[in-house]
């Protein structure tokens, strides 16, 4: 059996147990709300309990290092039955194979409420005290927000809860509206981003920072801007764009952009533990989880995660032309030639090799697809996030991380909201540059000039796509551009000699419209009896 252990950015250093879904603090026997509180370092051990329902992105497709891209079009789940059963279209009001995102997020939103409410009273004993009780306020207004956007991009609209509810309380509230929810959180993180200091020492890495503040916020408006949420809305746009250029405006977090190799450099984007690109990150310890969770089974690993054809076929040429560009140079009887360099470094294929060893992803090879729950059902292995000089069977592991922000998505947020809230890209010589600093900085050639904003829009897509895959993007993407959905998944089947290929659809995931939107737990709407059911389910 698949056995993880994923080890948290911050450890546990009081634990409260839960009684009664998200409506309940139960400190532990041996200590008391009041003594919680009683100190500044004590009401800090508090404030780690929320960080540790904060949710990590490479696990959030049920049961171990399975990503919600592997309920997108991106990627497909071999091993672990939720993310399948989610694919097919198994989930309801009654049941949900990817979890309460819904209840483990009130959850730790009632901590912060409670953090909230209290910190005020904790004593000031010393100057110290002052400015950790002012952090405290600032790193509990950001989880409050972001465990809010959680529920808001799975679920759309809220009750707004700002304060503690007792257990025997009568749950009365009613869903607020979209856009009283993103205000509220926009008013959190603004206040949070005023507090924090944009940066703090080694031993408090991982906390909330101005930085963290407004990269959540321009994630945030980005969604509330995009046609899901908002019909066509210049200001919306505009919002968005000056929230992702105020990230890039703190001039703190530099594009990684190191090593010559550009396959290499992106790959060292997650692999450099806390380098200069990321603005958040979850420490995962020291391990081998993403090489046992990606590595194909013929040095063994358990592929839980495996990319599909759907996202090879968006990778384009090194001379940054399109697959489907006749003057592009693409093989198709070599479909691996001279694709750009961010390939190589996220997908593995038949014939590539890692630390000495050749992937037989073909017929009869050892990772070929051939429905054993540890190989691809694609033709594919998930390259990025792991470090191909670790073995499975020997060795130390390293520091790995769960990237939430980085600056090259605050540049990805800013072409995009610039290009909708403007007539033509022409008119905001920043959505060339900043989408070139990605391209360049990946190794292709700067995207044509004269583009249309249609065919903007399309480049900036494409573009996310591919930077972004498997960070939890594009399961959002998606929805929140209203696409339809890609509901057939496609694979390359590699002849026996390895010789030829054919594609073949390997899976149907039913779409309705009603699921841009997941549906609320029933057990949570019997609880919150004034709040409806979203709508179609």
């Amino acid at each position: 059996m698949k056995n993880h252990i994923i080890i948290a950015v911050l450890l546990l250093v009081l634990s409260l147990s839960s009684c009664k879904k998200y409506l309940d603090l139960a400190p532990n026997e041996n200590i008391t709300e009041d003594q919680v509180f009683s100190t500044a370092i004590q009401a800090e051990n508090f404030v780690n309990n929320i960080y540790s329902v904060l949710p990590t992105s490479q696990t959030r497709a049920g049961d171990g290092f399975t990503a919600i891209d592997a309920v997108s079009d991106e990627g497909a789940p071999t091993f672990w039955n939720n993310g399948m059963a989610f694919n097919r279209g198994g989930y309801s009001p009654s049941s949900n194979p990817i979890g309460n995102i819904w209840a483990n997020s009130y959850r730790g939103i009632r901590k912060a409420n409670i953090l909230l409410e209290r910190l005020p009273d904790v004593p000031t004993i010393s100057s110290d005290d002052v400015e950790i009780k002012k952090r405290l306020r600032g790193e509990a207004l950001f989880c409050r927000a972001f465990l809010y956007f959680d529920i808001l991009k799975f679920y759309g609209a809220f009750p707004i809860i700002d304060k503690r509810v007792a257990i025997d309380d009568q749950f009365q509230q009613k869903k607020n509206t979209y856009e009283e929810c993103v205000a509220f959180m926009v008013k959190d993180l603004d206040e949070a981003s005023n507090i924090l200091d944009p940066s703090y020492p080694a031993n408090l890495i991982g906390r909330a920072t101005k930085g963290m503040c407004l990269a959540l916020k321009s994630r945030l408006l980005l969604y509330a801007a995009s046609p899901l949420n908002t019909p066509d809305n210049q200001t919306k746009w505009q919002q968005a764009a000056s929230a992702a250029k105020a990230v890039i405006d703190l001039n703190l977090y530099p594009l990684y952009n190191v090593k010559a190799n550009k396959a290499d450099n992106y790959k060292d984007i997650f692999n450099v533990f806390a380098n200069s690109e990321i603005i958040w990150f979850r420490n995962l310890g020291n391990n081998k989880n993403f090489e046992q969770a990606y590595y194909p089974p013929g040095i063994s690993g358990w592929a839980n995660t495996v990319p599909t054809q759907n996202l090879v076929d968006e990778y384009q040429m090194a001379n940054g032309k399109n697959i489907t560009d006749p003057t592009s140079g693409y093989d198709p009887a070599n479909p691996y030639l001279n694709r750009e360099p961010r390939f190589y470094a996220t997908i593995w294929y038949n014939g590539s090799v890692i630390r000495g060893y050749t992937v037989a992803a073909k017929t009869k090879g050892i990772d070929g697809i051939n429905g054993n729950n540890v190989n691809t059902t694609t033709g594919y292995y998930l390259a990025k996030f792991c470090d191909g000089s670790v073995s499975l069977t020997s060795g130390s592991g390293r520091q790995i991380m769960s990237v939430w922000f980085r600056i090259g998505e605050m540049y990805l947020n800013y072409a995009e909201a610039a290009n909708e809230a403007n007539t033509s890209p022409a008119n905001d010589p920043l959505i060339y540059n900043y989408i070139n600093l990605i391209r360049n900085r990946a190794g292709i050639p700067d995207l044509p000039i004269g583009l249309s904003k249609d065919d903007m829009r399309k480049a900036i897509r494409r573009e996310r796509r591919v930077e972004l895959c498997f960070e939890e993007h594009r399961f959002f993407d998606d929805r929140r551009w209203k696409l339809p959905s890609s509901s057939a998944i496609f694979a390359y089947r590699w002849n026996e000699a390895g010789t030829s290929y054919t594609k073949e659809q390997v899976e149907t995931r039913p779409f309705d419209e009603k699921m841009w939107y997941m549906p609320i737990p029933q057990t949570e709407l019997d609880i919150l009896r004034n709040v409806t059911q979203n709508k179609d389910w």
